[in-house]
C-alpha cells in the first residue's frame, strides 16, 4: 500500500507552497503601493512649481517686451493662459494667483490643497526675482 501513495517524481509545486509565494507577493505589494503613491504627488508637486515658475518667467518676458503690461491676475485668465503656454497644474485643489500692474510689482503665487498644506509649501515668485517658500501677502 506504501508503494502506491508515494510519486516516483516530484514535479510542480505544492497548494501550500504556491500559497506562500501569494502571500509573500501580496505583503510586498501592500508595502510598494503607497510608497509610489507618495512619489507620484511628490513629482506633481516639483512639476507644477516649475511650470508656475515658467510661466511667470513667460509673463515677465512677455511685459518686458512690449509698452504694455496686461499679464492676467484673474483665475480665469491665469488658468486659460498656463493652458495657451501648453502649462497645467497637476495637483488636485491646487491653486495659482497673481497680482500686480506692472513688472517689478508682478508676483505669482502657487498655493498647494488644503488637504495638501502640511506636506506641501506655497511658493511664491515676485517682481524682485526671488523665490520665497512661505509668501506673507496673498494677492487680491
Amino acid at each position: 500500500m506504501m508503494k502506491i501513495l508515494k510519486r516516483k517524481n516530484k514535479k510542480g509545486f505544492t497548494l501550500m507552497e504556491m500559497l506562500i509565494v501569494i502571500g509573500i507577493i501580496a505583503i510586498l505589494v501592500a508595502i510598494a503601493i503607497p510608497t509610489f503613491t507618495g512619489a507620484q504627488k511628490k513629482a506633481q508637486y516639483a512639476a507644477d512649481v516649475a511650470n508656475t515658475r515658467a510661466w511667470y518667467a513667460e509673463q515677465i518676458i512677455d511685459g518686458m517686451s512690449k509698452d504694455t503690461f496686461d499679464a492676467p491676475t484673474t483665475d480665469a485668465a491665469i488658468k486659460e493662459s498656463m493652458e495657451k503656454s501648453g502649462m497645467k497644474i497637476q495637483l488636485d485643489g491646487a491653486k495659482v494667483t497673481a497680482s500686480g500692474t506692472d513688472v517689478t510689482e508682478y508676483k505669482v503665487i502657487y498655493s498647494p490643497a488644503e488637504k495638501d498644506k502640511d506636506n506641501y509649501k506655497k511658493m511664491a515668485f515676485g517682481g524682485d526675482g526671488k523665490v520665497d517658500s512661505t509668501p506673507e501677502t496673498k494677492p487680491e
